[in-house]
């Protein structure tokens, strides 16, 4: 009888292996039906045909400028033609040159296309980088095809000062889904201070990161502005999105790729201006990859001021969206060598948190870092109170405007506006002068 037992058994442990084994492949069905169906979806954001709004003609537009180098000596400079253009060039000259002969840089071109924007399929993306610049001083320039003799009007730029000098800059929240109001909001950042250095723009560009027309629709938003600005942009989860990734975000704006290794340049990077280093963080990518590289752009920095830019919140303003990692890998660096602001987006409500370190509430900005979460375009969160919260709002889009002022001490001015210009909070922080 013994042997008939343990057949039985072995009969019986195989009957289990088996139906372990179906109910495996069974949870791996779900798990494949189902990134069948995102990646389905994804495909089909991506390949819904569709018109653009603002389509590229021979003449240039979408003019902007960014920085991939030293904003002191460097300026690059994107803009894009219909793709019959094929030669792009910029003039440039000094403005306290006037009249005098202009320089000229070629351009470097690219196409950019996605089938699915029906009245517009590619278009032809030019970007020129201006070297060997002098420090706190302005050029006028124009950008065109000069085979063609076609031109943009020309448009003017200042480079970085050589050292410590008042600057003020717009930092913004998410501009997803950017349309006339958010072009509206622009232009009343840039009347509220006409003279800011350059926009910040914390994730989130637009809604669809591949989507073309989503594009048009921003940097028509944006046109004169920032052709006179550069742009400071950070990744968000919604440029990342569609099938390739971040691929129009990287091929449209040149960035200084003196990022970490363990990211794709451009994701991540940082410079400094004036008195200030600013660190541009990738929190779609792995956060605890990035620590060393950010506690050495930290930890070298003799910098008066530092600001981390980055797109997923350390502090929330939605229930239950903290960032553990962003947390745990980044905000003790933060707080060991004194990081000033941390300017995010993602949680679509305004939030700005009491000065954090180690997790806990401190009554001076000397003591900690200040967390602000903002957003610029029409997509609106609920938001929590929270015991971190200095100052919070919800329905609201709002532009930040930051002011460095270096005479006679260092001061810090932060102020919040609404879209019809009025200030919704404030923060004022003093450092000792040297």
């Amino acid at each position: 009888m013994r042997p008939r037992i343990v057949r039985r058994n072995i009969l019986k442990r195989r009957r289990l292996i088996v139906v372990f084994l179906l109910l495996l492949a069974v949870v791996a069905g779900f798990f494949l039906v189902g990134e069948a169906k995102n990646l389905a979806k994804a495909a089909y954001v991506a390949s819904a045909p569709r018109p653009t709004e603002f389509p590229s003609s021979p003449k240039p537009d979408q003019v902007c400028l960014t920085w991939s180098g030293d904003p002191r000596t460097t300026q690059a400079i994107q803009w894009r033609t219909a793709i019959a253009v094929t030669e792009g060039e910029v003039q440039y000259h000094a403005k306290a040159q006037a009249g005098g002969e202009n320089i000229e840089a070629k351009a470097e071109s690219l196409v950019l296309t996605e089938p699915q924007v029906k009245n517009d399929p590619s278009i032809r993306h030019f970007t020129a980088e201006l070297t060997g610049l002098a420090p706190a001083t302005a050029y006028v320039y124009r950008v065109g095809n000069p085979q063609g003799d076609s031109w943009s009007e020309w448009a003017e730029f200042s480079t970085a000062p050589s050292g410590a000098a008042p600057f003020s800059f717009v930092y913004l929240g998410d501009s997803q889904g950017a349309g006339e109001d958010w072009g509206r909001l622009l232009s009343r950042a840039n009347e509220t201070r006409p003279e800011t250095a350059f926009y910040v723009i914390a994730g989130d560009l637009v809604d669809n990161g591949n989507n073309h027309d989503q594009w048009d629709a921003l940097l028509h938003a944006g046109d004169g502005l920032l052709a006179r600005h550069p742009l400071v942009p950070c990744l968000g989860n919604h440029d990342c999105s569609g099938v390739g990734g971040p691929r129009v975000y990287l091929d449209s704006l040149a960035l200084p790729k003196n990022g970490p290794e363990t990211v794709a340049p451009e994701r991540a990077y940082s410079f400094t201006y004036s008195n200030a280093l600013f660190v541009v963080l990738d929190s779609n990518s792995d956060a605890k990859e990035q620590r060393p590289w950010l506690e050495k752009q930290l930890s070298g920095a003799d910098s008066t001021w530092k600001f981390v830019i980055y797109h997923h919140p350390a502090y929330s303003s939605k229930a239950h969206r903290d960032n553990d990692d962003v947390r745990k890998y980044w905000c003790d660096l933060f707080d060991r060598y004194h990081v000033d602001m941390a300017l995010q987006g993602h949680d679509h409500a305004y939030l700005r948190t009491h000065p954090m370190y180690g997790g806990q509430i401190k009554t001076s900005p000397s003591e900690g870092t200040v967390y602000v979460i903002s957003v610029s375009g029409p997509k609106n969160y609920p938001q929590e109170q929270h015991d971190y919260t200095a100052a919070g709002f919800v329905k609201t889009s709002t532009y930040q405007i930051i002011d460095i002022d270096t005479k006679g001490g260092n001061k810090l001015t932060y102020r919040a506006y609404d879209a019809d210009g009025k200030v919704r909070d404030e923060l004022v922080i003093e450092k000792a002068a040297g």
